[in-house]
């Protein structure tokens, strides 16, 4: 929604100047899909904006849930779709957006990846997938772990966090933002410098560097230790900690040697956290590995900070690496 485009249109047609609050307020508060619902405006008001502005630049396809989950597949004004899911923790409830349709990494684990790149979402894109699921819940907490690489959609990703923690805006706080990102080490010097309280999470999945080349083609570009110089310039300036994710893969990074280079990896930091992940299977994807007892036993003998973190919504395909529109 751009309201400064709004605010002109209704100066131009006599509105005083208090209705663009008014229909700010309305729009953030999710409570609405459509102008004519806005039952505080006029009715020639509400007809007027009807005729001239969607209220929502998203559309309902197709939405699945389970017990603890719910996936949303949208469409665009252009017509592609992407899936947002709502996760229910009981005490809270979590959105996970998307920042991009489809995804340019390609990376192994990841279904999204295998619908290739179409183009980043627009700052209103990533505001509509939250107020989407706030017009029937109470959202609380924000990740953007959908869909796309958040930091490749950088000025449009910055713009959305401003107006999810306006108190203008959706008022979330920032320590309840989460995002996760693949390792734009540049990018995430940028993220270091704003010295914000927004969580940041690394996909990590390998500290060996041919493997996680091999499940990560980015790691071609930024290396483990371009990303290493870059988080600890990031701890250094922010002293907030960094939780990384690894999923577990069998034959492919749940090795001896490679939870020895990941034990090396997460100590080498005291506000390094590990979040250890089963893998959630896909089409054509990696098998999940054994020996997550085992990586257990092992990270718990060696005093590394981490927890291992169960998906929920696999049953209807809304869990870690699972979303993907298919054409």
């Amino acid at each position: 929604m751009d309201f400064s485009k709004l605010a002109e249109f209704l100066a131009q047609n006599n509105e005083p100047a208090f209705r663009i609050k008014q229909i700010t307020k309305n729009y953030y508060s999710g409570r609405y899909l459509s102008f004519s619902e806005m039952t505080d405006l006029s009715l020639g008001l509400r007809q007027l904006l009807e005729t001239n502005y969607s209220l929502s630049s998203i559309k309902l396809d197709k939405l699945l849930e389970d017990k603890f989950a719910k996936k949303a597949r949208l469409i665009l004004g252009d017509g592609s779709k992407i899936e947002t899911v709502l996760m229910d923790y009981g005490d809270w409830k979590t959105v996970c957006v998307s920042s991009q349709v489809g995804c340019p990494l390609g990376c192994t684990f990841c279904a999204t990846g295998k619908m290739g790149f179409t183009r980043n979402l627009t700052v209103d894109e990533i505001i509509d997938q939250i107020l989407f699921w706030k017009h029937t819940n109470t959202v609380s907490r924000i990740v953007f772990m959908g869909m796309g690489e958040p930091f490749l959609n950088w000025d449009n990703l910055i713009a959305a966090l401003k107006t999810i923690n306006d108190k203008n805006g959706l008022y979330i706080g920032n320590r309840k933002i989460s995002i996760s990102t693949a390792g734009v080490a540049p990018r995430i010097i940028d993220f270091a410098n704003l010295n914000t309280e927004i969580n940041l999470a690394i996909s990590l999945h390998s500290a060996d560097q041919a493997t996680r080349e091999e499940m990560m083609p980015i790691a071609r570009q930024y290396s483990l230790n371009d990303l290493k110089k870059a988080l600890d310039y990031y701890t250094k300036l922010t002293h907030r900690q960094v939780f990384f994710e690894y999923l577990l893969a069998k034959d492919v990074n749940d090795s001896p040697k490679h939870l020895d280079l990941l034990i090396k990896f997460i100590r080498s930091n005291n506000l390094f956290y590990l979040n250890l992940i089963p893998l959630n299977p896909i089409k054509d994807g990696l098998t999940p590995s054994d020996n997550l007892t085992y990586f257990q036993k092992e990270l718990t003998a060696a005093h590394v900070n981490f927890s291992v973190r169960h998906s929920i919504g696999q049953s209807i395909n809304s869990a870690c690496g699972q979303l993907i529109v298919e054409k």
